[in-house]
């Protein structure tokens, strides 16, 4: 059973068993599984001893996973091989009686766990398995596990109150991310139905294999084999018309092994069992649906299902087994036979009918012919096409029956057929649960401008009615990028820049954005005409620099960009010359008469005059007249390359006032194309309140767009805790009134967690209250070298000093900076933490790394400046 089972990795198990003996086995994937018990003051003793638990481990748990994983035929060798481990003899004495529910239980699983392997002596358990045995705790549940999933090599069971082999080798069985077989109950009688007020689904009652909840030595079902990875994709059958299938039985390892079927908005999955002496079932067909109850339709015994979210349209790890026969399970128990040779589904859409030969079953598949042709496609408004990838069709053009096939195009009125994509960000759903769904994108049409409609065809041939006619424009050209900057305006030590090396002859460039290594956005420029850049003289402004037109293309590369300026006292001069005024730190020299300053540079140099007219000269060429002014303030009056080799530079005229060369140096290099992707849409950010606090922290403006920022789960709310620096109470949680905390990932990221975190509290005093608990906590914590949790199991911090600390962030007594890393051996973590206050708001930054991949100083750096940008953002500064 899962607790809050749409979004937790916990599973539990509520069942009755009895032990039966197996003789011990080898097998090729040895997984060492120990074990260590758990006790509290006033618990009661528990059924059976680690040593006992150990010996079941051998002896029963062992020899069931090596039946379930040795397939007959098979030329692979994919047995899994549970042995005994390490014992710890004496028990882990905590302070309270263990969690039953939520977060404080998977606290629990994982302080013991830590706790179990410290006393034991092993830093790297990434491989091993531990069992934790523990007494009498009032929870519903017989077992217990963290989900895993096929790939796991390593997972946390705890026995509540129980000695059971058969709980053990269930709750393995999450550890490799199966779910829990279930049943399809009917009040009327019926063998299937819609959910609802008649069919109910049963938790636990599919008992046709371990995951289950009642004791059997059955092999796992087709659907729990495929998951785990026993069974290929091509072994899996998709059916969209009628036909005749040669199906393997379940537990051999070649040939056709399951059948998948869908029927509307419902999904099968069909599977073959031989009759097996000392169990119920028959020789027969097994079939389950595949498409999730609503919670309303839930039948358990825990009541946190009654309350869970609802299920979503991914494709789940439990299965709802329907009785073609005399099955029952009524209180946990179990009768009768949930196989048959015949099916039908309850719409009576599809028709099953088997006959055994040999070693398989031949089964005839009756579909209700699909004659419906999929639903008429609806151009998306083209003004949305300003990526690459943007889908082209509104959702809704999916065909009911079966899939899409291929798509058409009608462009002036000439028909063809265009190669289509397939949607990206896709996650197999129960009614898709392997092919990825194709569509169309702008990449797919062809360049030009023209009147464009669309078609769609299904698997087994309807074709749908043209879409109506848009017209449209595209353009495939990107950018065309060089190194060319000129200076438009200096601002103190700030330098404004155009590039006007990054042109689009097409649809125009239209975002420019400066990446850092980490994929922050250092500086990002929208301006439809060129883009504009900041820096601050003297110093370098490096990056990936993106650059794309409005429809998307892109490209990519290494710039490089400073200035530096060349005063006039620097210059050769004749004619009359005395000091003039000073603008942005820069002083300049008027000319009295006739005169002429004389620079030598090479490149990019814009030319700083203040009032009068003058003319540019290279090599004692004129290049450039520079227009009279009577404003005695720095201005630009000729912007000029000289080339890569250094030149004479002249500005001559008469009474008129010169500041210098403003020089720009520039590179871009290892240019690619990159296409701009589309932006995810937080529908949280409708609720003004969370729109407010999502200026504070990170937003999809501030990351690549390779990075993904959205809420994290309970992130909008209060519930969820903001300040746990070690495991401190914190009764200013209780004067929050609102929150926001976003996650930040992307593919092969170098951190396990990246967040930013807003809160307001009730009142600035509230704020002021948080810190001072926040910073006692992290007192305590520095001298104690970490803390103790509820459960009474230590936590080890190791705090690191932090060096050269930017300025821009808050005051000193407003702020907390930790790196620290938590808890040791390979389940030790870094933890760099910055926590701001200004007024009622606070703001955190949380980045997060294994030791393998310690944070580097530069990396530390670089994010001390994504806290200056919070700070600025607090402090109600543009950012």
């Amino acid at each position: 059973m899962y607790m809050r089972r749409r979004t937790s990795s916990l599973i539990v198990l509520v069942l009755t068993s009895s032990l039966i003996n197996f003789a011990p086995a080898r097998a090729s994937d040895p997984r060492p599984v120990d074990v260590v018990s758990v006790t509290w003051p006033g618990a009661a003793a528990i059924p059976s001893t680690v040593q006992e638990i150990s010996h079941l481990i051998d002896s029963d748990v062992n020899v069931r996973w090596k039946t379930f994983t040795t397939l007959v035929g098979d030329t692979k060798d994919r047995t899994t091989d549970f042995v005994s481990g390490k014992i710890l003899d004496a028990p882990i004495e905590l302070k309270i009686r263990m969690a039953c529910t939520g977060t404080a239980s998977s606290t629990f699983m994982y302080g013991v766990r830590n706790e179990a392997y410290k006393r034991l002596g092993i830093t790297d358990f990434n491989n091993r398995y531990l069992v934790i045995v523990a007494p009498e705790s009032g929870c519903i549940w017989s077992g217990r596990t963290l989900l895993g999933s096929p790939t796991s090599t390593n997972g946390i069971v705890v026995l509540h109150n129980s000695g059971s082999a058969f709980i053990i080798t269930h709750e393995l069985g999450h550890t490799f991310g199966l779910g829990h077989t279930n049943f399809l109950r009917c009040g009327s009688g019926a063998k299937d139905g819609a959910w609802g007020a008649d069919c109910k689904a049963v938790e636990y009652g599919g008992v046709v294999d371990v995951m289950g909840n009642l004791n059997t030595q059955s092999p796992l079902n087709t659907y729990h084999q495929w998951r785990m990875g026993l069974l290929d994709d091509s072994q899996v059958k998709q059916v969209w018309q009628s036909e005749t299938v040669q199906l393997s039985p379940s537990d051999f390892a070649n040939g056709i092994r399951a059948i998948y079927i869908r029927d509307g908005q419902s999904a099968y999955w069909i599977e073959y069992r031989r009759a097996n002496p000392g169990l119920s079932y028959k020789a027969g067909l097994v079939v389950f649906r595949l498409d999730p109850p609503p919670v309303s339709s839930i039948v358990s015994p825990n009541s946190e299902d009654m309350v869970a979210s609802e299920f979503g349209t991914e494709l789940g790890t439990d299965v709802w087994m329907l009785n073609l026969d005399n099955y029952t399970y009524v209180l946990s128990q179990m009768s009768g036979s949930m196989s048959a040779l015949s099916a039908t589904t309850f719409s009576g859409n599809v028709v099953l009918n088997a006959q055994i030969n040999g070693d398989k079953a031949s089964v005839m598949i009756t579909k209700k012919a699909d004659i419906t042709p999929p639903p008429t496609p609806v151009l998306s408004n083209p003004a949305t096409w300003i990526v690459p990838s943007a889908e082209i069709l509104e959702s809704g053009y999916d065909d009911i029956d079966t899939e899409i096939a291929n798509f058409q195009s009608k462009i002036d009125g000439v028909v063809s057929n265009v190669k289509a994509s397939e949607v990206e960000n896709w996650y197999p759903t129960y009614l898709q649960p392997f092919t990825v769904p194709k569509t169309l994108q702008v990449r797919d049409l062809s360049e030009g401008s023209y009147t464009l409609s669309i078609r769609a065809t299904d698997l087994v041939g309807n074709v749908s009615e043209w879409s109506d006619p848009v017209k449209v424009t595209i353009d495939r050209a990107r950018p065309i990028v060089t190194s060319d900057f000129k200076t438009t305006a200096i601002t103190g030590n700030q330098v404004d820049l155009a590039w006007a090396g990054a042109k689009d002859a097409g649809s125009g460039v239209c975002l420019t954005n400066i990446v850092n290594n980490e994929g922050v956005i250092n500086q990002s420029s929208s301006d439809s005409k060129v883009p504009n850049l900041t820096i601050s003289n003297g110093e370098a402004l490096t990056g990936k620099a993106q650059v794309f037109d409005c429809l998307g293309n892109g490209v990519v590369g290494d710039l490089t960009v400073s200035t530096t300026v060349l005063s006039a006292d620097k210059s050769t001069r004749s004619g009359k010359w005395s000091m003039g005024s000073s603008s942005s730190g820069i002083t300049s020299l008027k000319c009295t008469g006739k005169c002429s300053a004389s620079f030598s540079a090479k490149g990019h140099a814009d030319v700083l005059v203040g009032a009068g007219a003058a003319v540019v000269a290279v090599g004692g060429k004129p290049i450039a007249n520079i227009a009279d002014s009577k404003l005695a303030i720095l201005r630009i009056g000729a912007s000029i390359d000289v080339g890569k080799t250094k030149r004479i530079i002249r500005v001559s005229g008469a009474n008129f006032t010169v500041f210098g060369l403003n020089l720009v140096t520039s590179t871009f290099t290892n240019i690619n194309n990159l296409d701009r992707l589309p932006t995810i849409s937080d529908l949280s950010l409708l609720d003004p309140e969370q729109d407010s606090l999502g200026q504070y922290g990170f937003n999809s403006t501030d990351l690549s767009q390779e990075w993904s920022v959205y809420p994290m789960d309970g992130g909008t709310s209060t519930d969820a805790a903001t300040l746990d620096l070690c495991g401190a109470l914190y009764p200013s949680e209780l004067k929050r009134l609102a929150r926001r905390q976003v996650i930040a990932t992307k593919k092969d990221s170098p951190y396990t967690f990246l967040s930013t975190e807003v809160v307001a509290y009730s009142s600035s005093a509230a704020a002021k209250q948080a810190h001072i608990e926040l910073m006692k906590a992290f007192a305590q914590c520095t001298v104690n070298k970490g803390y103790i949790d509820a459960s009474g199991v230590s936590v080890p911090y190791v705090f690191k000093e932090i060096l050269n600390l930017p300025t821009g962030l808050v005051d000193t007594g407003s702020r907390l900076i930790v790196r620290a890393q938590i808890d040791t051996g390979s389940q030790a973590r870094e933890l760099f933490g910055i926590y701001q206050f200004n007024n009622e708001m606070f703001t955190g930054l949380y980045v997060m790394t294994t030791p393998e991949k310690t944070m580097t100083d530069a990396q530390v750096q670089s994010w001390l400046q994504v806290a200056v940008t919070m700070a600025n953002r607090l402090n109600g500064k543009a950012a």
